[in-house]
């Protein structure tokens, strides 16, 4: 309870920004998702409230997401990937690449969803650092 009331000053000045989520490369519903959950919180992080308004700061959010394959099984199936992440905020763009196996199909989407986070915390405090920067430049 503390840590709340600590924290109300800090949400009750904290600078708005608007995130246009319009330009997101992927068909994968989770991926979308998950994008637009982790820019959100890595804006709250920031210390910025996530609000649109006529006169908020506004970022348009790009994010392009791929997997490649990496290896082929002697089964001729393909059992590694490397997933590709580029998130762009503004001009500036970020970008992360995991590699990840799926050694039989009983696993089905964990490893994918896992690496996908994997690639969300090498790019995470990068993100943070530019919303820090536009907090400064706003001011």
């Amino acid at each position: 309870m503390r840590f709340l009331i600590l924290l109300l000053p800090f949400f009750l000045f904290a600078k708005e920004v608007c995130l246009d989520f319009s330009e997101i490369d992927t068909d994968d519903p989770y991926v979308k998702q998950a994008i637009i959950r982790k820019v959100e919180e890595y804006v709250l992080e920031a210390g910025f409230k996530v609000k649109c308004t006529e006169n908020t700061l506004r970022i348009k959010v790009r994010a392009n997401y791929r997997e490649v394959p990496s290896t082929i099984s002697a089964r001729q199936r393909v059992s590694s990937y490397t997933l590709y992440l580029s998130v762009s905020l503004g001009e500036e763009s970020f970008s992360a690449s995991v590699p990840y196996s799926l050694p039989s199909g009983s696993l089905a989407e964990l490893p994918r969803r896992k690496a996908l986070e994997e690639a969300f915390s090498r790019i995470k405090l990068h993100i943070i650092k530019y919303f820090s920067r536009e907090y400064l430049r706003e001011k």
